[in-house]
């Protein structure tokens, strides 16, 4: 998918103007490709000089270098309007193409918003770990239990508890500075996942942190961090779909690497664990 396009969907730092320009560009690219930074300025209730810093703050030396990288996409046949947020009485093929659009924008951030090193080191800090204590709230507990469920399973010790209180509690009484924290948190600034960065650093736990949001307070002091990323809209955004869906990649990203490294022993537990259950419903019967 072009990065541009990408970009346009994902970049969490423009302004209120600034997102009105990206989604005519998103909504409407071959009108952009013909129309001038007047005519745009106008129909995105901007201005023509809006549209040209707009340019040139995603790289370009101007407007017409920017256009010209439009026209090359859609000559391509990329269908940009699919990246943008679902509307009143669209059909059910616009809604596929549109939830199908946002899953395949993801492994192109990822990984040009993540270096191979921070999935390294977040692996070695993984590896050493007595006790993984993670969290996350609403969407960001999905991804919370996806790794407990995960690395539980090949043997690690992960904690989570949907109850703040429990997780808090469960972690004073048991966590050591060998231990580590993971925090989910898309927005940065949830304030029950900065409470556990804040334990969890007091408790000197070393913490990787998964966010959309690097520049939040959630990145400060953490030894890791991994980006996700979401899309932004003008308007309501209904769910995090493409936040939650990138979380889970980064899930993935981490939890076969760590298989990569300790395979033999990650397919002994797998294989231990399926032998035992068949046993337990064999038993039953």
């Amino acid at each position: 998918m072009n990065s541009l396009f990408v970009r346009l969907s994902s970049e969490k730092n423009f302004t209120a103007s600034e997102r009105k320009i990206a989604n005519f560009f998103l909504e409407k690219p071959q009108l952009a490709i013909d129309a001038t930074a007047g005519k745009i300025g106008k129909l995105t209730s901007t201005s023509s000089s809006a549209v040209v810093r707009f340019a040139k703050k995603l790289g370009y030396s101007g407007f017409p270098a920017m256009k010209l990288d439009i026209a090359v996409t859609t000559t391509n046949n990329q269908n940009n309007s699919d990246l943008t947020e679902i509307e009143a009485e669209e059909s059910i093929t616009t809604i596929l193409e549109k939830t199908s659009a946002r899953f395949k924008t993801i492994p192109d951030v990822i990984t040009a918003q993540n270096e191979t090193a921070d999935f390294s080191n977040a692996t070695k800090l993984i590896e050493n770990a007595r006790h993984i204590f993670v969290y996350g709230v609403t969407a960001s507990a999905l991804a919370a239990q996806d790794i407990q469920q995960k690395f539980t399973r090949v043997g690690l010790d992960v904690i989570y508890h949907a109850d703040f209180h429990q997780m808090m509690t469960t972690m004073q009484a048991t966590a050591t500075n060998q231990d580590l924290a993971i925090v989910i948190s898309e927005s940065g600034y949830t304030f029950e996942t900065l409470k556990f960065k804040k334990i969890s650093l007091d408790l000197e736990l070393k913490v990787i942190v998964l966010t959309n949001e690097i520049e939040s307070e959630i990145f400060r002091g953490c030894d890791v961090t991994l980006t996700t990323t979401s899309q932004q809209f003008d308007k309501v955004r209904f769910a995090s779909t493409t936040g939650l869906l990138s979380q889970l990649y980064v899930v993935d990203i981490l939890f076969y690497t760590y298989i990569s490294k300790h395979y033999e022993e990650s397919q002994q537990k797998v294989e231990e664990t399926r032998s035992r259950i068949s046993k337990i419903y064999d038993d039953h019967d």
